[in-house]
């Protein structure tokens, strides 16, 4: 007799069959993969974008700041956007109507970025914020980009139930589109108005570009307050969220679960940090490229 049969034990004689899965179990199980799978391939084209931006900032920035003053102390990395005025020419004051007219690359809109560290910023008025949005929301630029993505998005067949043809391309054109400028209101003018945070880009121009793409990249959790503090960046992580709740009005079911919002969320703040990123070494890069 074996041990296991004398304190009462037996083996199982053979295997249980599998439990048989509930199929609307299972079809929520295969589409949290399906979500999974999508949230993995967003974050690799951010990760290639990444890394294509921080290749130019080494080959265009890298070598003006080799020649540049000593970098800030680690406690004045944010010392360009509280700077009083004097007398130099680049100490001049910005008036709050006076956005930037610049393009990245002769393309990308510049609206909200202040190049030089030393000028003094008057604040903006809830007005001028909203001129800001309208201006970035409907610049020619916008809407080539909102093909891009409804190309993007064409090809993916996503959503899966607008299908293909002129007319889904058309939706997939529209929902870009209204992404697009959702997030721009509410990150650049409602929020940022009824917080009292600037919503501009103001570039720290020098350092190391350790230092530099660091505090680019900290522009999207720390911002500009209208009185000249700083303070958490709730205008940009509220608004982008805002705006990907917003878009499940016009996106179809499958594009309204916690997953397809959470990657939405992502992929706008994820936009937001790379293109801080190219307006804090454009100015660089314009000089490297045009001599200007």
């Amino acid at each position: 007799m074996s041990p296991l049969s004398e304190i009462g034990w037996r083996l199982p004689t053979a295997v249980p069959p599998p439990v048989a899965l509930n199929p609307r179990l299972r079809a929520c199980i295969q589409q949290a993969v399906q979500n999974a799978k999508t949230i993995v391939r967003c974050k690799r084209k951010l990760v290639v974008v990444s890394g294509t931006l921080a290749l130019l900032s080494f080959l265009f920035a890298g070598s003006s700041t080799l020649g540049q003053q000593p970098a800030p102390s680690p406690g004045s990395v944010s010392s360009p956007q509280e700077n009083p005025k004097s007398n130099s020419e680049d100490s001049k004051s910005i008036k709050p109507t006076e956005f930037n007219k610049d393009r990245i690359l002769g393309v990308i809109p510049n609206y909200r970025t202040v190049e030089i560290p030393t000028q003094y910023i008057q604040s903006l008025s809830t007005k001028d914020k909203f001129r800001l949005a309208v201006a970035d929301s409907f610049d020619i630029y916008a809407y080539p980009i909102a093909g891009i993505f409804a190309a993007v998005g064409q090809a993916q067949n996503d959503p899966t139930s607008w299908g293909q043809g002129w007319g889904a391309f058309g939706k997939r054109l529209a929902a870009s589109f209204a992404d697009q400028t959702s997030e721009n209101m509410m990150t650049e003018a409602v929020l940022p108005s009824l917080l009292k945070q600037d919503p501009r880009y103001f570039r720290m121009g020098q350092g190391s570009l350790l230092q530099r793409t660091g505090y680019a990249v900290s522009r999207i959790w720390v911002t500009r307050m209208d009185s000249g503090g700083k303070m958490f960046n709730f205008s940009e992580i509220l608004g982008a969220g805002a705006s990907s709740g917003i878009s499940n009005a016009y996106y179809p079911p499958e594009n309204r679960t916690l997953s397809k919002n959470l990657s939405r969320w992502g992929i706008l703040v994820g936009e937001d940090t790379l293109f801080n990123i190219l307006k804090e070494y454009w100015p660089d890069m314009k000089r490297k490229l045009f001599k200007k």
